[in-house]
C-alpha cells in the first residue's frame, strides 16, 4: 500500500484527479482528508459517484487519514491522497501523517488570496502553512496535471504576500 501523489486541490475529486492523475499513476483508490466533508453525509454520499467503480474512495477526517496513512490502512495498493487546503496538509503532517512530496494543483481565487498560477491562489493562512510544511521538509510544486512540468512552490510565495 503506498501513497503515489498527496495533492492540494480545493475541489478534491473531479476530472483532473479521476482521469488525469488516477490514469496517469495507475491509481486504484482516493484519500480524501477533509474534516468538513467527512462530517457531510451528502460530500460522503455524492463524490464517490465521481469515480470509476475500480477505485475506491476514503473520506476521512484529517486525523485519521494521517493514522490509517502512517500504519499503511489504506483502501487499496495505489492511492492518491487529497486535501482541500495547506492548512488541512499542514494538519496533516502534524497529525502524524508521511508527507514527503506535495503537489499544489489547484486553489481558487477568494477574497485575501493572491493569484500566483492560473489554478492556485494562495492567502496568508496558505503562505504560513506552505512555510511550515517546507520547515518539516516537504517538498512542494505547483502542477495542474500529469503532462505539466512541476515547478516549487517555495519561489512562487512572495507573491502571494510570503517572505522574499
Amino acid at each position: 500500500m503506498s501513497v503515489l501523489l498527496a495533492r492540494v486541490d480545493d475541489r478534491l475529486i473531479h476530472g483532473q484527479v479521476v482521469v488525469g492523475w488516477s490514469r496517469a499513476l495507475e491509481a486504484d483508490c482516493l484519500v480524501v482528508a477533509n474534516d468538513a466533508v467527512a462530517a457531510d453525509p451528502m460530500q460522503r454520499t455524492l463524490l464517490p459517484m465521481a469515480v470509476p467503480p475500480h477505485i475506491k474512495v476514503a473520506i476521512w477526517r484529517i486525523s485519521e487519514a494521517a493514522e490509517a496513512v502512517a500504519a499503511g490502512r489504506l483502501p487499496g495498493s495505489r492511492c492518491i491522497l487529497l486535501f482541500a487546503s495547506l492548512p488541512d496538509a499542514l494538519l496533516f503532517r502534524r497529525s502524524g501523517g508521511p508527507l514527503p512530496e506535495l503537489n499544489i494543483g489547484g486553489i481558487r481565487l477568494a477574497p485575501g488570496r493572491h493569484q500566483l498560477r492560473t489554478a492556485v491562489a494562495l492567502g496568508p493562512d496558505d503562505v504560513a502553512a506552505a512555510l511550515a510544511l517546507a520547515a518539516d521538509g516537504v517538498d512542494m510544486t505547483v502542477r495542474m496535471v500529469p503532462g505539466e512540468a512541476p515547478e516549487p512552490l517555495l519561489p512562487l510565495l512572495p507573491k502571494a504576500g510570503g517572505p522574499a
